[in-house]
């Protein structure tokens, strides 16, 4: 399993008056990951809502901090599959300091396959599965 690598700078709106990372302003460097994590796998989310019909709503969602991020530090978010079930996944994202390597803090988002239609949650499809598998952790 290789995490896909999403790079982004602390900037001024991500910021308390202190000059250090809001912590929902985690929400912005994980969601960009996610997105960039599924366009690379061949999965950009315009597939999911207009040709597929399937809608990705979140269903849970969490953050540990393990140190703070700065004003216009670079930081690398990590982002992989860490459980892929019958009808949800959960993506993992860990995020870095690129200059000092610090690991600033851990998420994990977990989204359910629902159809357009209804909200009734369903199978993800082999499809989804084939496509998320190189980002998919191995460890139960």
């Amino acid at each position: 399993m290789t995490p896909y690598l999403h790079r982004d700078r602390v900037r001024w709106s991500d910021c308390d008056p202190l000059g250090i990372i809001y912590y929902g302003a985690w929400v912005r460097f994980f969601e960009g990951a996610e997105h960039d994590l599924f366009r690379e796998a061949g999965l950009p989310f315009e597939r999911f809502r207009v040709q597929e019909g399937i809608w990705l709503p979140r269903k849970h969602f969490e953050v540990e901090f393990h140190a703070p991020a700065k004003m216009d530090e670079l930081i690398e978010i990590r982002a992989s599959i860490a459980r892929i079930g019958t009808t949800s996944l959960t993506m993992r994202f860990e995020g870095y300091g690129v200059e000092n390597g610090e690991h600033k803090a851990t998420g994990l988002l977990t989204v359910v396959c629902v159809a357009k239609e209804g909200l009734v949650k369903f199978p993800i499809p082999d499809w989804v599965r084939e496509a998320l598998a190189p980002y998919t952790d191995a460890t139960p």
